[in-house]
């Protein structure tokens, strides 16, 4: 066999092909490579042991925990660096790979996460999705331990007496507040009309539950232990109400609307802005600590962002391949 000679212009020549080649093919793998490799650790939870680190307080301070919630997922956070953007997960659960769920809920009814709080002194949490339902979890092994059909779920609280409450908001059979108790989730214990129900908070010192909608805020009394009569109601100062979250130690409430984010003061029952808080139109959550330092969202398209918030002092977290919706503090 005969072997022709490479000549030196022959050499440049496959020399700038293989190049050419690596440019367009082999350093875009390369990348695609390592991507994949940050996200996995990025998203990487050790659960044999980060469920006893959250109940250690001796470890971790729980002012520093944050919930994230987006998609089918959930994020316990510690934010203990305030200059880093990079999220330290400590925990999570995916409502994709939750197999005490019934398929139709694994699959469907979890798709899109948009509220979460802790309970039970953050051993449970409690989370709601505008695909169709409602659930509690535990911290320590990740089980379900109750779920419930909510259509277009946007909040829920624990109320007094082992019940919950969820608000369901626009969509057929929804608009409206939905009571079960946890011990009988297929049941609807109490229901009452709501238009755009977003928010439930439930108040200690007032024995009472408050709730947002469209362009209401309301206070319910609970009666005979299954039934909520309306107590008060209030005209807030925009419309599209969206979240509803209690002050620390205070008589008051942070609630969102289309036009920003106000307080209100029950006492006076008086709406006020929020004193050098940046304000913006459309924020999906806002809290606060004992600290006093804020937490909130911002969508960047429709409802999402891949941003979590802070103020006072600022900061911010990334989170690139979920679309978060809210965020509490834990």
């Amino acid at each position: 066999m005969n072997f022709k000679k490479i000549t030196k212009k022959e050499q440049i020549k496959i020399f700038k092909h293989f190049k050419n080649f690596s440019s367009i093919v082999i350093i875009p793998l390369l990348i695609t490579i390592v991507t994949l490799i940050l996200q996995l650790s990025f998203f990487s939870c050790d659960s044999s042991h980060s469920s006893d680190i959250i109940e250690n307080s001796d470890i971790i301070e729980k002012d520093d925990l944050i919930l994230v919630c987006g998609d089918s997922k959930v994020f316990v956070i510690n934010y203990v660096n305030y200059k880093d953007s990079i999220p330290q997960i400590i925990w999570s659960w995916d409502a994709h790979y939750a197999n005490d769920l019934p398929s139709q809920f694994r699959i469907k009814k979890f798709n899109s996460i948009d509220d979460c709080k802790s309970m039970n002194n953050g051993k449970q949490i409690v989370v709601s999705s505008s695909s169709g339902a409602i659930a509690i979890v535990n911290i320590k092994d990740k089980k379900v331990v109750f779920y419930a059909d909510v259509p277009n779920a946007h909040s829920i609280e624990i109320l007094p007496g082992n019940k919950i409450v969820a608000a369901a908001s626009t969509a057929e059979k929804g608009n409206r507040l939905m009571l079960f108790d946890i011990s009988n989730p297929s049941k609807l214990l109490f229901s009452d009309s709501l238009y755009s129900a977003h928010g439930v908070v439930w108040d200690e010192n007032r024995n009472s539950l408050f709730s947002l909608g469209y362009d209401v805020l309301r206070e319910y009394k609970i009666e005979d232990e299954i039934k909520l009569v309306l107590k008060d109601e209030w005209k807030i100062p925009g419309i599209s109400g969206h979240d509803l979250q209690k002050v620390p130690d205070e008589d008051s409430f942070f609630i969102t609307d289309s036009s920003g984010a106000w307080i209100f003061n029950v006492g006076v029952m008086q709406f006020n802005k929020i004193k050098n808080f940046p304000d913006a139109k459309n924020i999906k959550s806002l809290n606060q600590n004992k600290k006093g330092r804020y937490v909130y969202t911002i969508p960047e398209d429709s409802w999402w962002t891949h941003h979590v918030r802070f103020y006072n002092p600022e900061g911010i977290l990334i989170f690139p391949n979920i679309h978060v919706y809210k965020v509490r503090w834990f």
